[in-house]
């Protein structure tokens, strides 16, 4: 048995065998999975964006409740179904209805936000940038334009560990000195830098999808694949959407 050499995905082990049987993953069952997870969401996140002026009128604080219980919920529902194939169709949906849960609030709060700025269509525009981001990602992978070898590996990692070094770094620096929000220019830099790390990861989400189905593992991997491309689909819809409203900011303070 081999270990594939994906820094993010390395927990599939998979073998020189491959299994030719009905039930081995296929590219067509994980677009179907995947398909159904962002439905999930998206159904969900409609609902909740919908009902959110009543609901923030009627009942902030058990809203707010619901949003820190789903987001707790949705983590370790996503550390599961990553880790466990076999848990991760169940953990996958949890995490996908959690997801529109917190999505569907902070989608709406922005559009109220935006409206108020005389912005219109926030949702449709982060929706079509996300499209827009995972379409040319793939068409890079799949002509092999950008691959998944030892340097892409390394930038990964090095990127991945600047972002957890410059997250709380602000937050601390902000507690001390709030005016460091203010600096548009810097927050905006800041997602931007975070929004190509999560199109960067996207390339490893192909490359296990294509693991996974070159060596004929079981179907229920399809699930922990699609699982895998919902995290960084749905973390680069919110990195767009943050970026959107810093814009916003930036143009209501001019």
């Amino acid at each position: 048995m081999r270990k594939t050499q994906n820094p993010v995905f390395s927990k599939i082990n998979v073998g020189t065998t491959h299994y030719e049987d009905v039930d081995a993953a296929s590219y067509k069952g994980v677009v179907i999975k995947t398909t159904i997870l962002l439905a999930i969401t998206i159904v969900i996140a409609a609902l909740t964006a919908y009902a959110l002026p009543v609901i923030l009128v009627n009942n902030v604080t058990g809203f707010a409740v619901a949003l820190f219980i789903s987001g707790i919920v949705g983590f370790i529902c996503a550390m599961v179904g990553r880790i466990s194939a076999r848990k991760a169709k169940y953990m996958g949906v949890i995490y996908a209805a959690c997801q529109g849960l917190f999505l569907g609030a902070l989608t709406g709060i922005l559009d109220l936000y935006a409206k108020a700025s005389g912005f219109e269509g926030i949702a449709p525009i982060a929706i079509f940038s996300t499209l827009l981001i995972f379409s040319v990602m793939l068409i890079l992978y799949a002509t092999g334009i950008l691959r998944t070898g030892s340097f892409l590996r390394k930038l990964v990692m090095v990127m991945g560990i600047g972002a957890l070094t410059m997250i709380p770094l602000v937050a601390l620096i902000g507690v001390f000195v709030p005016t460091i929000y203010n600096n548009l220019p810097l927050m905006i830099g800041l997602e931007a830098f975070l929004l190509i790390y999560g199109a960067i990861t996207l390339l490893f989400n192909f490359e296990e999808a294509n693991i996974v189905v070159k060596q004929g593992l079981e179907k229920e991997y399809e699930w922990s694949v699609s699982l895998g491309l919902i995290i960084s689909i749905l973390y680069i819809y919110v990195e767009v959407l943050r970026i959107i409203a810093l814009i916003i900011a930036s143009s209501n303070r001019d």
